[in-house]
């Protein structure tokens, strides 16, 4: 069957309607048979008593001399009804004997038992009524009979008894007085409710279509059409539409124009923003966020999948959890390396993720820069420290006493104060340039001037080691930088060269210039700089083995030297071989 008519929908009204006239059928039905089952019980009760009467008056005394065959009587006066429904007529004597009956043969009556009102109830009945009745199963026919029984004289009982009979079959009856009735009232309820609910749904599915049309429009923006209709509900429903389309487009621009204003503000923010859906689907990026991991690890709608950026997924999931999660993300982007800081945080009215990217790549540098200038600050000031100590202690100790002695642990001691004098200004002066303290003050000013001043200014060191100096830079060069950073630059950059020269050796400075920027070299002949140093050789505190025996010095120098230049938006290089000599190349700006 549910094959056979699978499409079938039935109506909801028709079911209610149909519902309903089914309880009022049940209902009036159930009064309607009983009061006919009723009546026509009574009727047949009547028409029962009447024949029992009837019998009665023909039926001649058991008092008589003159012999009867009342079972023949009873025969006799057995009749049957239009629906041939034949009267049993009983006749019982004084002692409760069944002396005819219409439905036991003569032969059998004497195997009859006794009909006394111990054994049959509308015989008791009739003992304290005008009669008795009794509805049951005959024991002699197993038919469904009613019995009526009646005295033929209540002051005489041995007069005897008149009982009478009908077949009443309980189901026929049932089925006659409710079941057919119901069947015939329920089909008409079904044709009934069909063509009621037939009308109403029509008037209903108009109605709807004209508001669904309406709708379809209000979705697109255009104009409601006004539509009259019977039903007040459906036309307040209507209204409430049109109401709602003017609302919704007023909402909708609105939306838009603060999703472009909202687009606008986090394109223009320095942190990344990328809005996650409760299933963690990329909902909106603004363009930081796309630049920061690099372009095509996610795309809108998606879920982010690339290996590398799988933290994200876990803070989403344990924002999800926690309202809000926050984890560092350490990766390449375009061979270099970033660190960020993720915030991700729910919203409760959505259940969207909001990520908040923070680029700490120059925070993190900058605290390993601490950590490494507190590290190389510890191990490079321990050392004079320690000698000034120890020297100080020796001569409290009473070393002092001894002018030879004395004289050498003083020297000692002054030395590593200038060193550490120096480096201490060394780093307050690097601080300072990385930090932002230092101010540049641009000034025009002859180049081969500076340099020059800059040579009689360590004269006495190149008469100490007999070093030749050559300035090859042009009189007509100018340069226009900060003046006193240049000199600090290539005050250390001239003092190195000498410390590391060979006696007797050169030293020679040479320009290139053009219109972008000017580029000068120092060259020496000195003991030169192992391959494997060069790339350290601007680190803080940065000294090779051979420096750090044979000549003074924090190790500071060339770090300020590169911290200036960068300053000044120059480049500084550095080639070298051994024993054969160092070159520096520095270009600075114009």
């Amino acid at each position: 069957m549910l094959n056979i008519f699978p499409k079938i929908r039935v109506s909801r009204i028709f079911l209610l309607s149909l519902s309903f006239l089914i309880f009022i059928i049940f209902i009036v039905s159930t009064i309607f048979s009983s009061f006919i089952y009723n009546n026509s019980r009574a009727q047949l009760i009547e028409s029962l008593y009447m024949q029992a009467k009837s019998i009665d008056q023909l039926l001649p005394s058991f008092k008589q001399d003159f012999e009867y065959s009342y079972d023949l009587i009873a025969d006799n006066l057995s009749v049957s009804d239009t629906k041939q429904n034949k009267l049993r007529v009983t006749i019982i004597d004084g002692n409760w004997d069944v002396i005819g009956d219409s439905e036991v043969s003569t032969d059998e009556l004497i195997n009859v038992e006794k009909h006394s009102p111990e054994n049959r109830i509308e015989i008791k009945n009739a003992l304290t009524n005008k009669f008795g009745t009794a509805t049951r199963t005959s024991e002699t026919t197993g038919q469904d009979l009613i019995y009526l029984a009646i005295l033929r004289n209540s002051d005489d009982l041995t007069e005897g008894v008149i009982r009478v009979a009908m077949p009443f079959n309980i189901y026929t009856s049932f089925f006659n007085f409710f079941i057919y009735p119901f069947i015939l009232l329920f089909v008409l309820a079904i044709v009934s409710s069909s063509i009621m609910t037939y009308s109403v749904e029509s008037n209903i599915r108009r109605d709807l279509t004209k508001l669904l049309k309406n709708t379809e429009r209000a979705i697109k923006g255009k104009p409601i059409k006004s539509s009259l209709t019977s039903d007040t509900q459906i036309e307040g429903l209507s209204k409430a539409v049109g109401d709602i389309s003017i609302r919704l487009s007023s909402e909708i621009d609105q939306a838009m124009d603060q999703r472009t204003q909202f687009g606008s503000v986090l394109d223009s923010i320095n942190q990344g923003v990328i809005i996650f859906s409760k299933n963690f689907r990329v909902r909106f990026t603004n363009d930081i966020a796309l630049e920061m991991f690099g372009k095509h690890q996610f795309f809108l709608g998606e879920k982010i999948k690339s290996k590398k950026l799988s933290v994200i997924n876990k803070i989403l999931k344990d924002a999800k959890k926690n309202i809000s999660s926050e984890d560092n993300l350490d990766i390449k982007v375009k061979g270099e390396d970033r660190n960020y800081l993720l915030t991700a945080t729910k919203m409760e009215t959505t259940n969207e993720l909001i990520l908040v990217i923070n680029d700490i790549s120059s925070m993190r540098k900058l605290e390993d820069l601490r950590k490494q200038f507190v590290t190389d600050v510890s191990h490079e000031i321990k050392t004079p420290i320690s000698v000034i100590r120890a020297g100080s202690e020796t001569l409290y100790s009473g070393a002092i006493n001894d002018e030879k002695v004395s004289n050498k642990f003083l020297k000692s001691i002054l030395d590593n104060s200038e060193r550490l004098s120096e480096m201490v200004d060394d780093l307050m002066e690097l601080e300072k340039i990385e930090f932002g303290g230092l101010v540049l003050k641009k000034e025009k000013f002859n180049v081969n001037n500076e340099i020059q001043l800059i040579f009689d200014a360590q004269q006495a060191l190149l008469v100490d080691k007999k070093l030749s100096f050559n300035n090859y830079i042009g009189k007509d060069i100018f340069l226009n930088t900060d003046k006193e950073s240049f000199r600090t630059v290539f005050s250390n950059l001239i003092n190195n060269s000498i410390k590391y020269s060979k006696p007797e050796g050169f030293i020679n400075l040479t320009a290139v210039n053009n219109s972008e920027q000017l580029s000068i070299i120092i060259e020496d002949n000195g003991h030169g700089i192992e391959k494997q140093h060069l790339d350290k050789i601007f680190n803080r505190f940065y000294r090779t083995s051979k420096a750090r025996a044979h000549t003074k010095g924090t190790g500071l120098g060339l770090s300020l030297v590169k911290q200036l230049i960068s300053r000044m938006n120059g480049e500084v290089k550095v080639e070298s071989k051994i024993s054969k000599g160092t070159s520096f190349f520095v270009s600075i700006p114009h």
